[in-house]
């Protein structure tokens, strides 16, 4: 946050800056009320194009092996405007390059999901995905396995077969 806060300073400084030259050029004096609302509008323009565009910033700086699976739209009392438009605040994305197969259960996928939101850390959550009954479950830090390998007393969720969490683990 201490970055966009850097930002609306360099952003409105730029913009008092141009405010004065063109008072200046027409030889007239600046008001003085045009300071606080050019600050004013800057903080409020520059936190609503932060906020639109966090999914779009965020999946260009992922390496080619994070794909998303999921994004979530939120609204705020804080931001009015995001009940007419709403934004993207969450992720859910595929680590494809951790995705693991056992031989013997190839119908079964272990898949490391990053869940991001905005201003708070990621989470990586490890999720067993069944590409057969198009389901997924969570996996503990210490699953137990019955005999035949496969992980017991799991909380499955079915999954829409369009779902791209279980397209992107069951390619």
């Amino acid at each position: 946050m201490i970055v966009q806060l850097i930002t609306v300073v360099i952003l409105s400084v730029a913009l008092l800056l141009m405010a004065w030259a063109l008072f200046r050029t027409l030889k007239r004096p600046m008001p003085r009320t045009l300071i606080p609302l050019i600050i004013g509008s800057t903080a409020i323009g520059y936190g609503i194009y932060s906020e639109y565009t966090w999914e779009e910033r965020t999946l260009d700086k992922m390496p080619e092996s994070i794909v998303l699976a999921d994004s979530y739209v939120g609204t705020s009392v804080f931001s009015p405007w995001s009940y007419l438009f709403p934004r993207n605040d969450r992720l859910m994305l595929v680590d494809t390059a951790t995705i693991r197969r056992n031989p013997d259960h190839a119908n079964y996928a272990m898949v490391d999901l990053l869940l991001m939101q905005r201003f708070s850390p990621v989470a990586k959550v490890r999720q067993l995905v069944d590409c057969r009954n198009a389901r997924r479950a969570d996996l503990t830090a210490e699953p137990e396995f019955d005999a035949q390998g496969l992980p017991v007393n799991l909380d499955w969720k079915t999954l829409d077969a369009s779902n791209r969490l279980l397209e992107t683990s069951c390619q």
